[in-house]
């Protein structure tokens, strides 16, 4: 069995009364343990005097109404019975979630020590906003759940909540955290480093609630007495007022939930739940679908239009290609054209010189012939006539 030791909280709660950095500690002052078990000291650290002490076996926190009494109960209550079902005061889904700011991480650790062997163990739970902005939608609210042993390499006073710590452990009431704060992400990397540096850390890491809860129960942290106390405490009134039945079927209901696993039960109550608020934002929820519908109406066109466009620019793009490659050929082939053009222009020229320089050889030939044919003409006359001369003399003579 294990009783509280030390409450430190840490960057969490309500606007007006915040905790910055806060540590309740309930140490060295009950009885002592009655068998303790062998820890190992961090360096440097003083040699305990004499055996461990159990914590107080009770205590009594005076303040007025509006102080952050219950506002303290409803942060241990959420490490040890995780869901807004479970709050105290009431089943206000939203409580919690008004206990942190856009910029926070918020840190809510409970350190227990065995009434037998005074050994300690470390549980808590880290919140913040998804995106670092506040919502009222559920879902962009992150939770997790962690447990530890502490000793050598980390404790609840050296828990990493900061990018730095102090040397020399903090003065009464003075935060040993240093540096910015770290986000759930770092924070969890500096855990899981740390487990792995120091594997007797049994460092455990969680964000389901039922497997949160049975790991409790593992460590014998039982959380159906939580429950218990969250009942009694659900309007600050006594423990006596968590039997006071008034029928029989109340004290029914209170034994079933006590041997009951709750766990499918929750499950539905939570199902119907969430049933019950789409029934209620239906009218909300039909506009938004409306809205949506006809969003991705216009939005398909855009696309459709915007494809028809690409389609086009491509090819308008191919067109201009092919005709750019269209004007390179022609060119390159009125070019080959008119150096041809040229050379044909050329032989023609020299083809009219050669026909010209034909035309005055045919003509100087047949002055040549006809002078020729007037000679030999000539000549057979003349030999013509003096044939016929020497006929005249032969007839004469004849």
């Amino acid at each position: 069995m294990y009783e509280l030791s030390r409450v430190r909280l840490y960057s969490i709660g309500p606007a007006g009364a915040r905790y910055a950095d806060t540590v309740l500690d309930l140490r060295g002052v009950g009885a002592a343990v009655p068998a303790p078990a062998p820890v190992q000291a961090e360096f440097f650290e003083d040699a305990p005097a004499g055996p461990p002490r159990r914590p107080a076996p009770a205590g009594v926190l005076f303040l007025e109404n509006g102080g952050g009494k219950s506002v303290l109960l409803k942060l241990i209550f959420s490490v040890m019975l995780p869901g807004h079902r479970n709050t105290l005061g009431g089943a206000s889904s939203g409580v919690l979630r008004k206990f942190l700011l856009a910029d926070d991480c918020g840190h809510v650790a409970l350190e227990w020590q065995h009434t037998l062997t005074g050994e300690l163990v470390v549980v808590g739970k880290a919140s913040e906003w998804r995106g670092r902005q506040v919502s009222g939608d559920p879902r962009k609210f992150a939770e997790a759940w962690y447990s530890f042993r502490p000793g050598p390499g980390l404790s609840l006073d050296s828990l990493p909540v900061a990018e730095a710590q102090s040397v020399r452990p903090p003065a009464e009431g003075a935060s040993g955290a240093r540096g910015r704060r770290r986000t759930m992400k770092g924070f969890r990397d500096a855990l899981t480093d740390a487990g792995k540096a120091y594997p007797h850390l049994e460092v455990y890491w969680e964000e389901i609630h039922d497997r949160w809860n049975e790991h409790l129960g593992d460590l014998g942290l039982d959380p159906e007495l939580f429950r218990y106390q969250r009942e009694m405490n659900a309007d600050e009134g006594e423990a006596a007022g968590l039997f006071a039945v008034k029928k029989d079927s109340d004290f029914t209901d209170l034994l079933l939930r006590a041997v009951t696993d709750t766990r499918d039960t929750d499950g539905l109550a939570d199902l119907v739940g969430g049933f019950g608020n789409k029934l209620g934002r239906r009218a909300e929820l039909t506009a938004e679908r409306d809205f949506t519908a006809g969003s991705v109406d216009l939005l398909g066109r855009i696309v459709e239009a915007a494809q028809a466009r690409t389609r086009a620019r491509e090819i308008h793009s191919a067109s201009e290609r092919a005709a750019r490659a269209l004007v390179r050929r022609l060119a390159a082939r009125a070019t080959g054209e008119r150096a041809r053009t040229g050379e044909l222009a050329s032989r023609v020229t020299d083809a009219a010189h050669t026909v010209t320089e034909a035309e005055g050889a045919r003509t100087h030939s047949a002055l040549l012939a006809a002078e020729l044919a007037y000679r030999h003409a000539s000549l057979a006359l003349a030999a013509a006539e003096k044939r016929a001369a020497a006929q005249r003399r032969e007839l004469t003579d004849a």
